[in-house]
């Protein structure tokens, strides 16, 4: 049997990604999420969590959306002081890495602070798996001991890393996606996959381009043939709280 794990990233990005996860949690197969400690819908998600304690949550370490939680940073946030959108080796290279540790800790502070049990790590864009951040990340599991997902550039000598599958994005969102990577999945025995579901609101649809094909992630997720299409071909939905 393979544990699998369906991870809605970006909760606290807005209501609108708030509720639908929320609800693809209770009416679908999403077991876990992973706040965005810096982003305006934060404050929400946490009391929808503390009124949903079934919905495990971890963090969604942020570096290339929105604005730090933390002031006064100096190498991470672009003239306005937002975080840069994308993060590349060349932009990497500028960055001061206490700096990322500092604010990493202060996201996963925050969510920790507000009475959520903190289930498992992982971050936006795959951004702690670059192999320029492999310092900042071996301090923070030294610190918090969670588990995290994987997909990283580099080694790193930790036992309660969890592999992830990707590829439930854009293109690859259908109805098959499941019966189509069976085999991929099911060489794990326990496996993180990424998605992104949500309703959407005028925040969600003006801030990125991966807005309406979340409503379609939705649907996948919360569809009974897709639930007994992994029951019946022993896939059992778990969570990081299972580790």
């Amino acid at each position: 049997m393979t544990k699998v794990i369906i991870n809605a990233d970006d909760f606290g990005y807005c209501e609108a990604v708030n509720y639908g996860i929320l609800s693809a949690h209770k009416n679908g197969i999403v077991s876990s999420t992973t706040m965005m400690a810096n982003m305006p819908g934060v404050d929400h998600g946490i009391e929808l969590l503390k009124e949903n304690k079934t919905l495990s949550c971890g963090v969604h370490m942020t570096l290339s959306c929105g604005r730090p939680v933390l002031s006064n940073l100096k190498t991470i946030v672009d003239e306005n002081g937002n975080f840069f959108k994308r993060i590349t080796d060349d932009v990497l290279e500028n960055m001061d890495l206490d700096e990322i540790y500092n604010e990493f800790c202060a996201q996963i502070d925050k969510v920790k602070e507000s009475g959520i049990d903190i289930c498992h790590l992982d971050s936006h864009h795959h951004v702690h798996t670059l192999e320029k951040l492999k310092p900042v990340i071996e301090r923070i599991l030294r610190k918090y001991d969670l588990p995290i997902r994987g997909g990283f550039e580099y080694n790193i000598e930790y036992k309660k890393i969890v592999p992830v599958i990707d590829s439930f994005y854009k293109d690859n969102v259908s109805e098959d996606y499941f019966k189509n990577y069976m085999d991929e999945i099911k060489k794990y025995e326990i496996v993180d996959i990424m998605s992104h579901p949500a309703y959407l609101d005028d925040f969600i649809l003006g801030s990125t381009s991966y807005a309406i094909d979340r409503t379609k992630e939705y649907k996948i997720l919360t569809s009974k043939e897709v639930k007994n299409f992994l029951e019946e071909n022993d896939m059992k939905i778990s969570s990081y709280r299972d580790m």
